[in-house]
């Protein structure tokens, strides 16, 4: 598969060397050539495979390796992503199940498992990371349609934390692919420029972020957006976003791009506490302990809810381990050390 750059729809590169480097020669966000659609007769045949035989499908399709599931369970285990129904229209998606307990490190062992015939990289490309969300959501997906959750004509909402926008941007590629994917909801904090980006069309490039309890989500403005504006608009659109961001200033969007891309993207902004109010109230009605950041994308998809009247069924995805957070958990559940490790 080949890509090119946000800021360069001429020259192709490699998967190897989209491996390899952050960002293109130009300091572009690395992109598809041409994005693949699977066909409905594809998508149907993920409820046929097991989790890791989807990622590792997907993993080989977007970077031309020849991964197998049993290299994946060998690596990674079989259940290295969770799923817990809170009720019947809300699903956890637990994607830390690993020896560090975060998403990141799943990012990590698979980018060893691509780059094992060459040098692995000190700091994988970040589309590295998009890759593999992505090859997780289908992976998902594969589990949702045996379960009957999800199908062709059932779409299922996904919540994400919104930080520099990895999240809604892989999801979004998910569903471009042809996952029945329905809106993608992206949870942001106080740092919630996305949100006037996509109300109101307009993004400061010069603020400056707010430390709160996810620091996931502390990013001043998503600069992963970029790749979202050339979907829609080219290198010329994302030119004139990285134009604002060099000079400080406010990006506005043109009309005719900013209505398609509303279209299946929700923002909302939760307060921190908020999402610390959220933690002791999952827990008294559902007996589930949630992390900070999974609060964040929990409490995202309620307001999300309400403000719209969505019903149909949704996933969390949790990249983090309420473990990597106990101090602020046990202190919002006013539990100790030994009741949090019973709990777990």
């Amino acid at each position: 598969m080949l890509y090119v750059t946000t800021r360069n729809s001429r020259d192709a590169y490699t998967a190897h060397r989209v491996l390899q480097d952050r960002r293109g020669p130009d300091g572009g966000f690395f992109v598809p050539f041409r994005i693949p659609v699977f066909s409905e007769s594809e998508i149907e045949a993920l409820a046929g495979k097991s989790f890791n035989s989807c990622v590792a499908d997907v993993l080989n399709l977007l970077f031309s390796a020849q991964l197998t599931g049993y290299d994946l369970d060998f690596c990674i285990g079989r259940r290295s992503v969770r799923m817990e129904m809170l009720n019947q229209r809300i699903l956890m998606v637990e994607c830390w199940h690993n020896p560090q307990w975060e998403f990141s490190k799943l990012v990590d062992i698979l980018t060893g498992m691509l780059c094992r015939d060459k040098e692995k990289p000190e700091e994988p490309g970040d589309w590295m990371e998009i890759g593999v969300r992505i090859a997780v959501l289908f992976g998902i997906f594969g589990e949702l349609m045996r379960q009957g959750i999800a199908a062709k004509d059932k779409p299922v909402d996904v919540s994400v934390v919104s930080g520099d926008f990895s999240a809604p941007m892989s999801a979004w590629y998910a569903r471009t692919m042809g996952l029945p994917i329905g809106n993608i909801v992206c949870s942001c904090n106080e740092n919630g420029n996305l949100w006037d980006f996509i109300c109101h069309g307009h993004l400061r490039t010069d603020s400056v972020a707010v430390k709160t309890c996810v620091p996931e989500a502390d990013v001043s403005f998503p600069a992963g957006l970029e790749r979202l504006l050339y979907s829609f608009g080219g290198t010329e659109e994302a030119e004139r976003f990285v134009a604002a961001v060099r000079q400080g200033r406010t990006y506005f969007a043109e009309d005719k791009f900013l209505h398609p891309m509303r279209q299946g993207i929700y923002a909302t902004v939760v307060s921190q506490t908020r999402v610390l109010n959220t933690i002791p109230s999952v827990f008294a009605t559902h007996r589930y302990v949630l992390g900070p950041g999974t609060a964040l994308a929990y409490a995202g998809l309620q307001d999300y809810r309400a403000r719209t009247g969505a019903s149909r069924c949704a996933i969390v995805l949790s990249e983090k381990s309420p473990r990597l957070d106990s101090n602020i958990v046990m202190d919002t559940l006013g539990i100790s050390q030994q009741q949090f490790e019973r709990l777990l």
